[in-house]
């Protein structure tokens, strides 16, 4: 099952201060995985892909996960 995401961490800004980092996308849970193991993937693509700024010491301000397909109108 396809899931959409919403997060947003504040981190250490690189000359003091505090910064804010807002990314959305989807991810697919396979049968068994709970919302912590999503959130954990989601965790892990940031990792890999966000180069512009020091995520390292990050803390998750905001994290909406929901099903992706919206419900047919009938």
């Amino acid at each position: 099952m396809e899931f959409h995401f919403i997060i947003t961490l504040l981190f250490p800004g690189p000359q003091g201060g505090l910064g804010y980092l807002t990314r959305g996308g989807t991810v697919s849970a396979r049968p068994g995985q709970t919302r912590q193991d999503l959130y954990n993937q989601v965790w892990s693509y940031l990792r890999e892909t966000v180069r512009d700024v020091d995520i390292s010491h990050a803390n998750t301000v905001f994290f909406s996960l929901e099903p992706n397909e919206l419900p047919s109108a009938v």
